[in-house]
């Protein structure tokens, strides 16, 4: 086993560099084939040192046993790094396989912090970002979020619409 392994979840033909990669699709990056609605996942517990998922999640049936089984491959204080379409963008939608759409509190209920106890696998929240385009418009929608996130979550999300979400946690074991 690595020192400092890395898992990518759902990682297809673009395998983050080094990493152990696990996909349901045969390829030519995939070291495991295996259909991640299913767990428990055929890895052993508290292995990685870090995991990426990368335009995964939304493709899951259900999130909470799947953050069960990132929270049981992952090592004490591994780094999660997730990147998702964030609900107000097209993204999040125009696929018809993905499953769920995602606000930038949706992973907070599995927060140390949290008072909801939908699992009792919980994580840190390091960092909420949310990215938008490279023009006026999207610049002005990035303002709106930078002052008021709630605000423009709520109100102003389909006006200034984000494009992708990245969520970065620490597993607490």
């Amino acid at each position: 086993m690595a020192k400092n392994e890395t898992l990518d979840i759902g990682c297809g033909g673009a395998k983050y560099p080094g990493a152990v990669g696990i996909d349901v699709v045969p390829g030519p990056q995939v070291d495991i084939v295996h259909d991640l609605n299913l767990v428990p996942w055929p890895l052993a517990p508290d292995r990685f040192a870090s995991i990426v998922a990368s335009h995964v999640l939304e493709h899951l049936v259900n999130l909470v046993p799947v953050m069960e089984e990132i929270h049981r491959v992952a090592r004490p204080g591994a780094r999660v790094a997730i990147t998702t379409p964030h609900f107000s963008s097209l993204n999040s939608w125009e696929d018809p396989t993905h499953t769920r759409h995602f606000a930038r509190r949706s992973f907070a209920c599995f927060d140390v912090a949290s008072p909801y106890q939908y699992t009792t696998k919980r994580f840190r929240t390091l960092s909420t970002t949310l990215h938008f385009g490279a023009g006026l418009w999207d610049h002005w929608g990035e303002i709106h979020y930078k002052l008021w996130p709630n605000f423009w979550e709520k109100q102003l999300a389909f006006i200034w619409r984000a494009r992708d979400m990245v969520v970065e946690l620490e597993v607490v074991k």
